[in-house]
């Protein structure tokens, strides 16, 4: 696999696994520990979000923005398991050794019981529950400061609303990472609390003088940003496109990831797009050579994108 510079962007499984014992302890784990926290608002509307946050790039923690919806108030794991128990998923799909499918009402039970302490904890990623479960959309109306997302004109309504719910159980994490795409990120906790790291988007880890990663010289670096924050149930965190950010989930969680595409980042995000979409088309199997844990998922999404686009893959031209 190919290997980047900066440590960061590495996304094989040593890579991660230093990454994750420098989040635990030494230097960046103290500096993560003195970070601050990233600001909490309370915004009037869109403009203001706009002027304040979006136009400057700066993350913030939202309040009030979920005060009307009916899973804010209604939902727990037992209530999607009796709208949706028969609904196959795929649970721990960012791990491909891992990754099965199975009854999310099955998964329900398994996550309400004890996995023991040689289990990992289960994670649902990315479940696409329009796909399956559309109806759980009338739970979850449309945020009013998400309404910018460009992808409206881009793809048309069905693809710009292909929101994702993140279930999971506590401990499970989602590692550092950058999302694709150029896509600023909202996150809405629904149930349950996670505790979000974030970093600027010029971190970067390199290596010192003597050939060992640079923790040290990545946190004096003025360029690294680093904030926290404890995401409770009607929390929307705004991140902007390519911010670093981690999650931990503090108790058993459920979380409704929504991306949004700024205006400003289309050029960028179409060549990210078909750079993808050409490697998975030209070189399939070098995709799954070099990047085993993401090939899965990357597929998953390309499909679940080209069902909300009404395109038929077994077809290369009408």
């Amino acid at each position: 696999m190919e290997q980047h510079a900066n440590l960061l962007k590495n996304r094989d499984k040593a890579s991660i696994d230093i990454i994750e014992a420098n989040i635990r302890s030494g230097p960046l784990a103290e500096a993560i520990a003195r970070s601050p926290e990233i600001e909490r608002r309370r915004v009037s509307g869109p403009e203001e979000f706009e002027r304040e946050y979006r136009n400057q790039s700066k993350p913030v923690i939202l309040e009030g923005q979920l005060e009307h919806w009916p899973a804010l108030k209604n939902w727990s794991f037992e209530y999607l398991a009796s709208k949706c128990g028969a609904t196959p998923v795929v649970v721990d799909s960012y791990n491909s050794s891992r990754a099965r499918e199975l009854p999310f009402g099955e998964f329900v039970r398994m996550l309400e019981s004890d996995a023991g302490p040689d289990q990992p904890p289960l994670y649902l990623q990315e479940w696409l529950y329009q796909t399956n479960c559309p109806f759980l959309s009338e739970d979850m109306p449309e945020l009013a400061i998400a309404q910018y997302d460009f992808r409206r004109i881009l793809y048309g309504e069905k693809i710009s609303t292909n929101h994702q719910l993140w279930i999971g159980q506590r401990g499970a994490t989602t590692r550092l990472h950058q999302d694709s795409y150029m896509i600023d990120v909202l996150h809405a906790q629904i149930v349950g609390c996670k505790h979000w790291i974030v970093m600027s988007p010029q971190t970067a880890v390199g290596p010192d003088s003597d050939g060992d990663f640079d923790f040290a010289g990545m946190i004096e670096n003025p360029d690294t940003r680093i904030m926290q924050a404890e995401l409770q149930p009607g929390d929307v965190i705004y991140l902007p496109a390519e911010w670093w950010h981690r999650i931990e989930l503090k108790s058993d969680s459920i979380g409704q990831g929504r991306k949004c595409l700024d205006q400003a980042n289309v050029q960028q995000h179409t060549r990210m797009r078909l750079a993808e979409l050409m490697a998975l088309a030209l070189n399939h199997d070098h995709v799954k050579q070099t990047h085993p844990e993401l090939y899965k998922v990357v597929v998953l999404r390309t499909r679940a994108w080209a069902k909300l686009l009404d395109i038929d893959l077994n077809k290369l031209r009408q």
